[in-house]
C-alpha cells in the first residue's frame, strides 16, 4: 500500500477512535442504552435521598419525555441531529454534573454502580465534534437557528425539540472557534427556550437564565458591542438567584459604565463646569519655599483630591528630564502603548530641585517612594482605565509600604489632538497643559483604596506626549510632614 494512503488510513482511524460517537450514527445509538441505565439507576437512587429527590426526578422527568419518543430501531432516530447532538451533550455535560452531586454525600452502598458510571468514553473532542456537524448543515442548508430548535430541519417539522442548555452548548462552541455573530443568534435561542420548570436543573448545570445572560455578554464584549454587552451584564444579575456568582457579571457592568464615561471624557464631552464651587489660587502648604513663591492650584475634586498646579516645571527642567531618558526609553510593559525611563533622583540638580518640589507641593515624604518615570506616548499611545492603588485582601497594618496613595504627573509637552486626561468614576476629563503637574489621592482617609481615584490618560489623536510621573508610596508618605509655624 502506497505510504501516504498508509499514512492517511492511520489518522482517520485515530479520527475515529477518539471521536467514536460523533461520528457514526449507530455508536450514538448505544448512548441511548448508556441513558437507560442512568435513567434506572438515578430513580432508585431518588427514592433512598429525599433531600434530592426535586433535582434527580426532574432529570428522570425530562430525560424520559425524550425516551418517549425512540421507536422499536434506534439508529434511525439517533440520524436525527436534534435527537443526537442534544443526546450527546447530556451524556458530556449533564450527566458527570448529576454524578457530581451524587457523590457529595454517598461514598459506599448498594447505588455505587450509579455513581461509579464509566463516562470516559464520551469527551469534549466527541460534544465538539457533534456541535461542528450542527453548524456545518446549518452554513449548507441555509437553516435558521430558532426553527432548528423547536425541531423543523430543511422545511419538514419533527415532533423534538432542543433545550436551553443545547442551545447555550452550541453558543459555547461558537464561541470558542470565534464565530461570534452566530454565537450571539444561538444564546438569543437559548434564552428563548428556556423553561422554568427546569431551573432545579439548570442550577445544577449552571445554565440558568444569569449564566446564559454572563456568556453572552462576555461574548458581546469580545465583538466590542459594549453598550449591548453591559445590557446582557445588567441580565445576568437581574435573574441571578441568592446561590449564582454574579461577581464577574457586576465586575465587568461596572467597568463598562467606567469606560463609556472615559470616552465621553475624551471627546470633550465631560469637561469641568466654568461654574463650579472650586475655584484656582495660590498655594503657600507649608513650605517655607512654596510661602516666598507660591504655586497656582487649580483644585478639581474634593475627596479624593484631584489638584492640577499650573507652571510647575520650568522648560529647562522639562529639557532635562527628556534628555536623561532620551536613549534608554523602552518597553517595559505588555500591551503597552508607551515607552518608559526610570529617572533616579540624584540623576541632576534639576531633578533632584524637582523632587524636593513634589515634596512642597503634595505634603508627602519621598524617601520609600518609587523613582520618577518619564514615558512617551505616540500616535493612538493611552494609559488605560486603572487604580494606583491595590487593597490588600488580608489587613496588614495601615499604609503598607508597597501603597500608592498619591499619584503625580507632570506634563512635558502639549498635545495637539487628544491626550486628555481623564477620571471615569469622578466623571470628568480635560486637557493637560505643558508645564502644569497633577496629583490626586488614591487612599481615603482609613487608608483604604479609594477605587473613585480610577484615572486614565486619553489616546493621543495628533502630536506626541511626554510626561513624567511619580508614584508616592511607602509608609514614611503617611507621615504628613510638619507644619511649620
Amino acid at each position: 500500500m502506497n505510504l501516504c494512503w498508509s499514512i492517511f488510513l492511520l489518522g482517520v482511524t485515530n479520527a475515529i477512535e477518539s471521536q467514536y460517537y460523533a461520528t457514526s450514527t449507530r455508536e450514538v445509538a448505544s448512548l441511548l442504552q448508556m441513558e437507560d441505565d442512568l435513567i434506572g439507576y438515578m430513580r432508585q437512587y431518588a427514592m433512598e435521598l429525599q433531600h434530592k429527590v426535586n433535582t434527580m426526578r426532574t432529570f428522570q422527568k425530562e430525560w424520559m419525555t425524550k425516551r418517549a419518543l425512540l421507536p422499536a430501531d434506534p439508529t434511525p432516530y439517533v440520524a436525527n441531529p436534534l435527537i443526537s447532538f442534544p443526546l450527546m451533550r447530556r451524556m458530556y455535560t449533564e450527566v458527570p454534573k448529576l454524578l457530581e452531586l451524587a457523590r457529595e454525600e454517598v461514598k459506599q452502598g448498594p447505588f455505587q454502580q450509579f455513581i461509579d458510571y464509566d463516562l470516559s468514553s464520551i469527551s469534549d473532542v466527541e460534544l465538539e465534534t457533534a456541535a461542528t456537524g450542527m453548524m456545518r448543515f446549518q452554513g449548507v442548508y441555509g437553516m435558521d437557528e430558532s426553527e432548528m430548535a423547536n425541531g423543523k430541519l430543511h422545511g419538514k417539522q419533527y415532533n423534538s425539540r432542543m433545550s436551553a442548555a443545547d442551545c447555550l452548548a452550541v453558543a459555547t462552541h461558537l464561541e470558542n472557534v470565534e464565530k461570534g455573530k452566530l454565537a450571539c443568534k444561538w444564546f438569543k435561542v437559548a434564552l428563548d427556550q428556556y423553561e422554568d420548570k427546569l431551573d432545579p436543573v439548570n442550577r445544577l448545570l449552571q445554565t440558568g437564565r444569569s449564566q446564559i445572560y454572563e456568556k453572552f455578554g462576555l461574548t458581546l464584549l469580545a465583538m466590542h458591542d459594549f453598550p449591548a454587552s453591559q445590557a446582557a451584564f445588567r441580565k445576568s444579575i437581574e435573574w441571578a438567584s441568592k446561590d449564582d456568582n454574579t461577581e464577574l457579571a457586576k465586575h465587568l457592568k461596572d467597568n463598562l459604565a467606567h469606560m463609556f464615561v472615559h470616552v465621553d471624557n475624551c471627546r470633550g464631552k465631560n469637561l469641568l463646569p466654568s461654574k463650579s464651587s472650586l475655584r484656582c489660587r495660590y498655594f503657600r502648604g507649608g513650605s517655607p519655599f512654596l510661602r516666598l513663591a507660591p504655586v497656582k492650584l487649580e483644585q478639581l475634586n474634593f475627596e479624593p483630591f484631584v489638584g492640577l498646579f499650573h507652571d510647575a516645571i520650568s522648560p529647562a527642567e522639562q529639557e532635562d528630564l527628556l534628555h536623561l531618558t532620551d536613549s534608554r526609553l523602552e518597553h517595559t510593559r505588555k500591551e503597552s502603548s508607551s515607552v518608559e525611563a526610570k529617572v533616579d533622583t540624584n540623576a541632576s540638580d534639576h531633578v533632584r530641585r524637582m523632587h524636593q518640589r513634589i515634596e512642597d507641593i503634595t505634603g508627602f515624604e519621598m524617601e520609600e517612594s518609587e523613582p520618577l518615570t518619564v514615558f512617551n506616548y505616540g500616535i493612538g499611545g493611552q494609559e488605560l482605565i486603572h487604580l494606583d492603588c491595590e487593597q490588600p485582601e488580608k489587613f496588614i497594618g495601615y499604609y503598607p509600604k508597597d501603597y500608592r496613595s498619591a499619584s503625580l504627573m507632570f506634563y512635558l509637552s502639549d498635545v495637539q489632538m487628544g491626550g486628555y486626561a481623564s477620571f471615569p468614576d469622578l466623571g470628568f476629563g480635560f486637557k493637560p497643559r505643558r508645564g502644569s503637574a497633577l496629583v490626586w489621592h488614591n487612599t481615603d482617609n482609613s487608608g483604604n483604596c479609594d477605587t473613585r481615584s480610577l484615572q486614565a490618560t486619553c489616546p493621543v489623536l495628533l502630536g506626541n506626549q511626554w510626561v513624567a510621573k511619580k508614584w508616592i508610596s511607602g509608609s514614611g508618605q503617611w507621615r504628613r510632614k510638619s507644619c511649620r509655624k
